[in-house]
C-alpha cells in the first residue's frame, strides 16, 4: 500500500518579507497563549486562548496582529530564519536580529534602538538592510 501524501506548497506571494515575519511572531504568539505549565489550571494564557476560539470580542490594541497562518507556514519561515541566522558575517547577523526584534516580536523601533545600544536612525537602516539581505538570500521573498 503506497499511499500519496500531498505535501503542501508554500505560497511565498501570499505576504511581504515583514508580514511573513509579522505573521511568525503572531504565530508564536498564539503558540504560546496556548500553553501553561499545569493541564488543569487556568491561568492567563488558556483563558485568553479559550475567548478567541469562542470567537469573544478580543482586546483592542493597536499592536495586535491576528495569526492567520498555519503551522507549516510557521515552520518554512523559521527554516528560512535558521539557514540565514546559520551562516553569513556578525553584521548581517545582527541586521536579521534587528529585524527580527522590530516584526518578530512587534518592537518599536525606539525599543530596538535600545536594546541594540544604537540610534533610531542607525536601527531603521539596519532593518531595511536586513529586508534587502533576505530578499537577495530568498527571491520568492517581496519586500513591497
Amino acid at each position: 500500500m503506497n499511499a500519496a501524501v500531498a505535501t503542501p506548497v508554500m505560497d511565498w506571494t501570499k505576504y511581504t518579507i515583514d508580514g511573513w515575519l509579522e505573521q511568525f511572531g503572531a504565530w508564536c504568539e498564539t503558540v504560546r497563549m496556548k500553553g501553561g505549565d499545569l493541564p488543569d489550571g487556568l491561568h492567563i494564557n488558556q483563558i485568553y486562548w479559550l475567548m478567541r476560539e469562542a470567537g469573544k470580542e478580543m482586546p483592542k490594541s493597536k499592536s495586535y496582529i491576528r495569526c492567520q497562518i498555519d503551522d507549516y507556514e510557521a515552520d518554512q519561515v523559521q527554516a528560512l530564519l535558521r539557514s540565514i541566522l546559520s551562516k553569513g558575517d556578525y553584521t548581517v547577523k545582527f541586521a536579521l536580529m534587528c529585524l527580527i526584534k522590530h516584526k518578530v516580536e512587534n518592537r518599536s523601533l525606539s525599543a530596538v534602538a535600545d536594546i541594540t545600544n544604537q540610534s533610531k536612525q542607525m536601527t531603521h537602516m539596519m532593518i531595511n538592510c536586513a529586508r534587502f539581505h533576505l530578499n537577495g538570500y530568498d527571491k520568492r521573498l517581496k519586500i513591497q
